[in-house]
């Protein structure tokens, strides 16, 4: 008997599962629904005046050998590979992450000694509540106050104290990256800088467009393979029967029929009551006529009279991301979705501009142009009660949580893309961040 399959979401993991799915076949007919007009969700790419902006630093990197082979079968030929050059900025100055010991000798005499001694101050497991606590037990009170608790008010918009341990394995480690690299405590960091291990990582990018070409080429195999993609089209829940799903119900109030149902789109939207909250971001993809000094891919930005907590510059994946001779920079800020500057995010234009020439990564006069881009639903919030949250669930037969957004789940792309491999191969696949 034929199955008939909805997938809600054309970002990294729908998209992967849809075109396993229908490219294994077996009577198995797949419809993809997307509210955008363009594939790739969160790894999505803007293109204006030959200049191209993706949202944020997205690149591949993975320690998954199955991961890494359908990556390179989806992009064939068509990808370079680069080393990592990210930065994060500290005491008004741009220091290599993760650190090494030369950025760290440059830190303040007080900041050290105070490190230090937090090594023969540690916390007991049965006193850690939070992420506050977490920190100050792994990393010590000196560099939690330094660094942690200023970044994460200002990128979640939350204390320390009410978000959920967890947050730390997703966002902490998730920022190192390279799992040679070990900073999962104060000790292991001060090791790294005594010992310092190359930390010469690799990602991978397309060698055309920008990260989104990665997305079109599993939509030009989803669609000769029979699939089908539907763009502009919000779905706005599942319908279901006696305890089993039958199909996604649209915005617009038409019933996609399916006998399985993977959700990728914002859980909240399938749960309105759950509780779940997500961080929004406002990106500002900036072009320039001129080359900056900006030697990064990607940096971090703590300070909490910094308005933006993230830069990228495409130039430094791919050099013709820009026109020759000219240059870019996309900033990152988190917001409320309800809040006036989400409404209306030329309001900051000059306090960002002002920032933006404070820690030198651009000449206000170099600008052609400045493009406002609201990107909701980037980052789950881990609260202190959302396990609760999640282990209440009880989804009716048929449906499916997948990939970030839908799993709740603060993930890389890799990880996206091992889900959905897995689901696709029928095998099980554990949602840890750093164990995958």
């Amino acid at each position: 008997m034929s199955k008939s399959t909805v997938i809600v979401g054309a970002g990294i993991a729908g998209l992967t599962l849809a075109e396993r799915l229908t490219t294994a076949g077996e009577n198995n007919h797949v419809t993809i629904i997307e509210r955008n007009s363009t594939p790739g969700g969160l790894a999505g790419t803007f293109k204006k005046d030959d200049f191209l902006f993706d949202i944020g630093p997205h690149r591949f990197h993975t320690s998954d050998h199955t991961v890494e082979e359908y990556l390179l079968d989806i992009l064939g030929d068509e990808h370079i590979a680069i080393k990592r050059a990210s930065r994060v900025y500290m005491e008004g100055k741009y220091k290599y992450w993760p650190l090494t010991l030369g950025a760290v000798r440059s830190l303040p005499f007080p900041v050290l000694f105070r490190s230090f001694l937090d090594l023969f101050r540690r916390s007991k497991d049965d006193s850690i509540h939070n992420f506050a606590d977490f920190i100050i037990a792994k990393y010590g009170r000196n560099l939690y106050h330094f660094f942690f608790s200023g970044y994460t008010r200002k990128f979640t918009g939350m204390d320390s104290e009410s978000l959920h341990v967890d947050w730390a394995a997703a966002g902490v480690n998730r920022a190192v990256i390279d799992r040679k690299v070990k900073a999962d405590n104060l000790l292991s960091l001060f090791k790294g800088l005594l010992l310092p291990k190359p930390a010469a990582t690799v990602f991978y990018y397309p060698s055309t467009g920008g990260i989104q070409t990665f997305c079109d080429m599993q939509i030009a195999r989803i669609r000769e393979n029979g699939g089908e993609v539907r763009f502009s089209s919000t779905a706005a829940g599942i319908v279901t029967s006696e305890g089993r799903v039958t199909g996604v119900k649209l915005s617009n109030g038409e019933v996609i029929p399916a006998d399985k149902v993977f959700w990728s789109a914002p859980i909240s939207i399938l749960y309105p009551e759950s509780g779940f909250r997500f961080m929004n971001t406002l990106v500002c993809n900036i072009a320039l006529s001129k080359r900056q000094q900006n030697t990064y891919q990607w940096c971090y930005f703590g300070q909490e009279d910094v308005i933006f907590s993230r830069l990228t510059v495409p130039r430094n994946f791919r050099q013709d991301t820009v026109p020759d001779g000219c240059d870019s920079l996309i900033a990152e800020i988190t917001v409320p979705i309800d809040s006036e500057l989400w409404r209306n995010p030329d309001s900051c234009r000059d306090k960002l501009l002002s920032d933006l020439e404070k820690v030198s990564a651009l000449n206000r006069a170099d600008i052609i142009f400045l493009d406002w881009q609201r990107i909701p639903a980037t980052y789950p919030l881990y609260d202190l009660e959302y396990r609760n949250r999640l282990s209440k669930f009880e989804l009716p037969e048929g449906l499916e949580l997948l990939g970030r957004c839908g799993s709740f789940w603060y993930n890389n792309m890799d990880h996206s893309i091992g889900q959905s491999l897995a689901i696709a191969a029928g095998e099980s696949f554990e949602k840890d961040f750093w164990k995958t």
